[in-house]
Parts: structure tokens; sequence; C-alpha cells
């Protein structure tokens, strides 16, 4: 555990030495923000949709940005590391290459907590005060974990996929797209067909689970839907140890 550490501490200084690429990034989630804070005002005004309001629509969409905005493109790193060969070499290491990645990514928890203070202070601004119950506050920080785990996952699975596609970018297009289409609306806004679909793919918990439970909670339901993303991890670990488990045996078959 204590290398996993060391591997954690050293990419938190390196994820400290950009900091003008990190404003950006912070910038660039404001722009989301005030853009669909001005289409749920035209919208909207004090009217209501599906049980929404417009200061819980902006809420709503505050937090899928949140959850989103944890990711790191990994997918990409780990892909070129399958083309390039350096990968074998990873496996050579006395560490699991998952969980060093993973630990890569933990290095970002400075990052997240400045964005979800920045998420806070813009939902506080544009939509005002939210009311929770005791068991909200336990279960949003929850979901939230869950979220920014599946999207860890998720970018390892794609970056591996290079082991059987070789280009790997369509894949993660599609999954992007998939996660997205919860951040700007909840599934409650689909048709029930298409809900029933949505249902069972995992991307749809990445953010709508957190999102949901923020501004709409129910306790039955935000048991439903932290149940449907640890069901989604379970998935996601178990295409990711078949992933993995390919790639060691081709680099054996292959000679490294």
């Amino acid at each position: 555990m204590k290398k996993y550490f060391e591997i954690f501490k050293f990419n938190l200084k390196m994820q400290t030495a950009f900091k003008a690429n990190y404003l950006f990034t912070l910038f660039a989630f404001a722009i989301h923000i005030f853009v669909f804070g001005a289409l749920w005002d035209y919208l909207l005004k004090d009217k209501l949709i599906l049980g929404y309001s417009k200061p819980e629509l902006i809420w709503y969409v505050i937090i899928g940005e949140f959850i989103i905005y944890t990711t790191s493109q990994n997918f990409k790193r780990v892909s070129d590391m399958v083309k390039n060969g350096d990968i074998a070499n990873m496996f050579t290491k006395p560490v699991n290459f998952v969980f060093y990645l993973i630990a890569e990514e933990m290095s970002s928890v400075i990052k997240v907590g400045i964005n979800l203070i920045f998420a806070i202070v813009l939902g506080l601004l544009m939509a005002g005060t939210m009311h929770f119950t005791a068991l909200q506050l336990l279960l949003i920080p929850i979901s939230m974990i869950f979220g920014v785990l599946m999207i860890m996952l998720l970018e390892v699975c794609i970056g591996l996929l290079a082991f059987l596609t070789e280009e790997n970018e369509p894949f993660y297009l599609i999954v992007s797209k998939l996660m997205l289409l919860f951040v700007f609306v909840p599934l409650e806004f689909f048709s029930e067909k298409v809900q029933n679909v949505l249902r069972f793919l995992p991307t749809t918990y990445v953010a709508y689970a957190p999102a949901k439970i923020f501004v709409h909670f129910d306790k039955g339901n935000a048991i439903l839907l932290i149940l449907g993303q640890i069901l989604s991890v379970g998935v996601i670990a178990l295409l990711l140890r078949f992933l993995y488990m390919k790639g060691v045996k081709n680099i054996n078959v292959n000679g490294g």
C-alpha cells in the first residue's frame, strides 16, 4: 500500500505544477453553467418541468458537470502505453498496473476539492440554497465517489481496448457522450422506452445518480441509484480484468 501512496504523492506534486491550465478548465466549467442557467431561466422562469424547478435544474447541471470534470482523459495515456510497448515494462514492476493508474488519478484530489468548492459557490450565486436531510448529506458524497470511480475505471478500460482494436478514441467519444447525456438533463426527460434502455447502461449512473440524489432526494430511489452504481462498478471491474488479462496474455505470447 505504501508504494501506491508514494505514487499518489509524486503525482500530486505534478498536478499542482500546471496552475494556468487548471484555471482555464474552471473557466470552461463556469461557461457551461452560465449557458445552461440562462437556458433554464428562459424556458422555465417560475414554472416546473417534470417536477424540476429552475434552481433544481441549475444545481443538477452543476453537480453533473463537477463529476464529469474529474476526468483527465487517462485512456489516451494507457492507449499510448499499449501501442508503444511501455505497458510491458509496467507489468514487470512490483505494482498492479490498474492500482497504479488509480493511485495516479487519486492525486487529482486537490483539484476535485477546488472544483467542488467552485461548483458550490456557482450554485449559491445562480440557484440559491438547497435543503438537505441528514441521510441525503450522507448519500451524496458516497454517490459522488462511485461516480468518479466509474469514470476512472471506464477510462482505463477504453485505454486497454487498444490491445484489441489499436484505435480506441471512437469508444471514448461514445462513452463520454453517453455520460454527458445526463449532465444536462435528468433521465426523466427521455421517453419511457429510452429510459428503460438507459437504466441498464453503467454510464447512466456516473453523473445522474449523484445529481438526482442532490436535487430530488427520495430515500428508496437514492438507495436504488447507489446500488446501480455499485453494480456498474462491478461490471466495469470485470470488463477491466478481462482486458487486463488479455493484455498480459498477448504480451507473454509475443515475448514482452
